[in-house]
């Protein structure tokens, strides 16, 4: 295990989320090569959470960081060309490029954003509501096993059937 940059680990301290988890971490830029302004080159670690992908850089004179939640990434392209691979993160609001020459760091950051993109969120169970005559049918027996009086059955009884 090769030992963690100090962008990771500055990331690890100061920006990572009490709920994430780091998946794959790589180092390489965003930006372009001899770019300047916006385009302006930054090398640093790109990182891939349980929750978001982000590039991090920690310097003498100031941090770059950008970041994605992962659920909003649309697309991914990847490319190679002599050893550079780029990945690139779409969403309908943002992209973000990263560039690298390790292959292996490059696929472990794809396999990771995928990994997340690929587990299906939990959306909450609505309990279907009830029809006033199913609920009849239930008070009707919570009236017969004793649970109800006569007189609580019929006013429940009266306001279903106000319903109807």
């Amino acid at each position: 295990m090769s030992k963690e940059s100090k962008h990771v680990a500055k990331f690890r301290s100061e920006q990572l989320k009490s709920s994430e988890t780091i998946l794959a971490t790589a180092n390489g830029y965003i930006g372009e090569a001899m770019g300047s302004g916006s385009n302006k080159q930054h090398n640093g670690s790109f990182i891939i959470t349980s929750e978001r992908a982000a590039f991090y850089r920690k310097g003498i004179l100031g941090d770059v960081f950008e970041s994605m939640p992962i659920t909003n990434i649309s697309s991914i392209d990847r490319k190679s060309m002599i050893g550079f691979r780029t990945l690139t993160l779409h969403s309908s609001h943002n992209d973000i490029s990263f560039k690298c020459t390790d292959k292996q760091a490059d696929e472990a950051l794809f396999k990771a954003i995928e990994s997340v993109r690929d587990t299906p969120t939990l959306e909450p169970i609505q309990k279907l509501e009830e029809t006033p005559v199913e609920r009849l049918k239930k008070l009707g027996e919570l009236k017969e096993s004793g649970v109800i009086s006569n007189e609580e059955f019929e006013v429940k009884k009266a306001e279903l059937l106000a319903l109807i």
